[in-house]
């Protein structure tokens, strides 16, 4: 329960950026945080309890001047000092948090917003891990807060001077609040787009949530679970390739109950991928994706049996996709390096709470621990490269348990296991991935020769990879 008057709101909208090739064709989140900003007001919330931060496309500007709101910057430093020296000392019943605009995910699985002074040398960004534990320690007075994220969470950027670290405003937090209340709805799963509908020029998510909203009947704060499952079924409709996702925290002495598992906390240790972009298999995620709905163990096999038609990368890509699947972690295993129990030991010791095997157990002993004593929730293991089945028959959990085994091998004849064989890509997946590769201008200059390098390299990612890497050398034009 919020009383209007004590509710909070900070909206940002951002389509213009400091770097002028990352602003949204067309607009959409100025516009999308406008509607929820109005939807806060009408609702009897304060104009002085909303604090609108806008960065709008010059055809856009119009809205501002319309709107009735105090307008400012949606800057880095703005953003944070409201969060900081206007939020964080107010007392109040619920704050709104609304974002639409840009963001990414770092190899730590850091999700970031990134506000309207970014550019690639200085990617002005806010760290949203960080502010929601802010949100919920003893430096924040307001106990309930409910933040809706209509942005991307890339885990691999398209720019090739992406730093390494992303650098961005991580904020400074307490001790943990004992009676605080969370729900956070994201329009994307790691490694997802957020899609924009340029025709109306709004977020297909921010649009998802706003009907939602309306099928509340005016009821204020509207109840978030049943939002959420609306705008689930409205993408699953859809059909984006995209899925949002949430959870919720609450908090009394102590105590957390999670309705769905918070994505920053699963433990993984999943491979950075390698593509530059993933092209040409979404009809095999969806495959993998099913088989694994139906069996405790799949293997990704060659069809080729040459090696580099991307199994690795396909279980990659899936591990990623499907995470949030799999609360009790993702352990990715590699059966060419130390001893696979020893690894399986390894992870659990790092990543899992209250995991701490007996010295005295033997190996064999401390992997029967592992399937015993892991986190709860559903787990995948991944074996990748599989040479031998001999080496890993020891260390697959027993059949029917919450455990799932994703394995990638070349090998094809004497597999038990359900098998999705991977073949080579068709011929227009192949021109795709080295038109990313190389850029749309260089393989349409010589769309004839591109083809015939993609027929030459059997459309095999791994000969393609090698054919860009020779093409980007000085002084050549495709080859």
């Amino acid at each position: 329960m919020a009383k209007p008057e004590r509710t909070f709101g900070l909206i940002v909208g951002i389509e213009k950026y400091h770097e002028t090739a990352w602003n949204v064709p067309g607009g959409g989140p100025a516009d999308d945080a406008l509607k929820f900003a109005h939807w806060l007001h009408w609702h009897g919330v304060p104009r002085e309890n909303i604090r609108l931060c806008l960065s709008a496309l010059e055809e856009n500007h119009q809205l501002i001047g319309e709107c009735g709101l105090t307008v400012e910057l949606a800057t880095e430093q703005n953003i944070s000092d409201i969060v900081t020296n206007f939020l964080s000392p107010k007392s109040g019943d619920l704050l709104y948090i609304f974002w639409a605009g840009h963001g990414v995910i770092t190899s730590e699985r850091e999700r970031r917003l990134l506000c309207a002074d970014a550019n690639k040398q200085n990617w002005q960004n806010l760290d949203l891990n960080s502010l929601l534990v802010l949100l919920g320690s003893d430096k924040f007075q307001i106990r309930n807060h409910i933040c809706i994220i209509d942005a991307c969470a890339n885990y691999v950027l398209e720019s090739k001077r992406r730093p390494t670290n992303l650098g961005g405003k991580a904020f400074l937090s307490g001790q943990p609040h004992k009676d605080s209340q969370q729900f956070v709805l994201l329009a994307t799963r790691e490694g997802e787009q957020a899609k924009v509908n340029s025709e109306n020029k709004t977020g297909y998510f921010s649009q998802a949530v706003r009907e939602a909203f309306t099928e509340a009947n005016g009821n204020f704060p509207p109840d978030m679970k049943g939002v959420t499952e609306a705008v689930k079924q409205r993408f699953i409709s859809l059909d984006k390739k995209q899925l949002p996702t949430y959870f919720y925290s609450r908090s009394w002495d102590g105590d957390i109950e999670k309705s769905h598992f918070n994505p920053f906390d699963i433990p993984h240790n999943i491979q950075q991928s390698q593509a530059r972009k993933f092209v040409g298999r979404d009809e095999e995620i969806e495959q993998l994706r099913q088989l694994l709905q139906t069996n405790d163990v799949v293997a990704i096999t060659d069809v080729t049996g040459q090696g580099g038609v991307g199994k690795t990368e396909l279980a990659i890509q899936y591990s990623w996709q499907y995470l949030e699947d799999y609360s009790g972690g993702c352990c990715w295993l590699n059966p060419q390096g130390i001893d696979l129990g020893t690894q399986l030991v390894e992870f659990g010791v790092v990543n899992l709470s209250n995991f701490n095997p007996p010295n005295a157990l033997s190996l064999s002993g401390q992997v029967a621990y592992c399937w015993k004593n892991w986190q709860a929730g559903k787990v995948l293991l991944v074996f990748d490269d599989v040479k031998d089945w001999k080496q890993i028959q020891p260390y697959l959990p027993l059949k029917g348990s919450r455990f799932q085994v994703l394995i990638t091998t070349r090998q094809n004849t004497g597999l038990t296991y359900p098998s999705l064989p991977l073949d080579k890509l068709s011929a227009d997946g192949a021109l795709e991935l080295l038109t990313t590769l190389l850029g749309k201008d260089r393989v349409e200059k010589e769309l004839e020769f591109a083809q015939g390098l993609c027929r030459f390299v059997g459309y095999v990612p791994i000969g393609l990879y090698q054919i860009a890497a020779q093409c980007r050398e000085p002084g050549r034009v495709l080859c």
